[in-house]
């Protein structure tokens, strides 16, 4: 629901779009946009979670969205449209890259389970999640269930990881622990630029893989 919210918003994930904005819809369509987006409506629209901020009645005039149920279709005009188009090219193609990731991710583990854990502590190092990462770990769970047969019901109940039990966890585990590095790497990554929180944990996990 939140994609096709992105997409019909031309919304970038986690925030308001910067780039190829519509700098404004038709003078003859702001009316239509105020009747129909007020009282009741923009409350209702107001209370969505993570959306709801954006949806303040200057912004959707701002924006000019393609919205289903508001009588705007006939006035879009084609660079509404072309524009539209390439920004949910983009967001189905940065989610076709991530679930490649994961299906790499999850193909090349040897420590199916080890790596939810360890993916999970580093999406949670800053305590915020990202869209993409939040994608990721969808699809690795999924991936770990149908290609190693492996349901973390622990894992599954957590909101706040303990790094101490993923310590643990590794310092447990014998052998090469290469492809949990792996993981931790591309993890970090897959939303942009590595930051320090992420950075950190990296280095820790670095150190107790090499004891091992």
């Amino acid at each position: 629901m939140w994609k096709l919210i992105r997409v019909a918003f031309t919304i970038k994930s986690g925030e308001a779009v910067r780039e190829g904005v519509v700098k404004a819809v038709p003078a003859l369509v702001r009316p239509l946009i105020k009747r129909f987006f007020s009282g009741e409506v923009l409350a209702a629209a107001r209370a969505l979670p993570v959306v709801g901020k954006h949806l303040l009645q200057r912004n959707v005039i701002k924006i000019g969205i393609p919205l289903v149920g508001v009588p705007l279709a006939v006035v879009l005009n084609r660079y509404t449209t072309l524009l539209a188009g390439r920004h949910a090219q983009a967001v189905f193609r940065n989610e076709a890259r991530v679930i490649e990731l994961a299906e790499g991710m999850s193909k090349r583990s040897q420590h199916p389970q080890l790596m939810l854990w360890v993916a999970w502590l580093v999406i949670r190092a800053n305590r915020e999640i990202a869209d993409d990462e939040a994608l990721l770990m969808r699809h690795l769970v999924r991936l770990v269930r149908e290609q190693h047969q492996v349901v973390d019901e622990q894992l599954a109940d957590l909101v706040d990881i303990d790094p101490a039990e993923v310590w643990e966890r590794i310092d447990a585990e014998p052998g090469d622990l290469s492809d949990i590095l792996d993981v931790a790497d591309r993890v970090a990554t897959v939303d942009g630029a590595v930051n320090a929180h992420e950075r950190a944990v990296i280095s820790e996990l670095r150190d107790r893989c090499r004891r091992v």
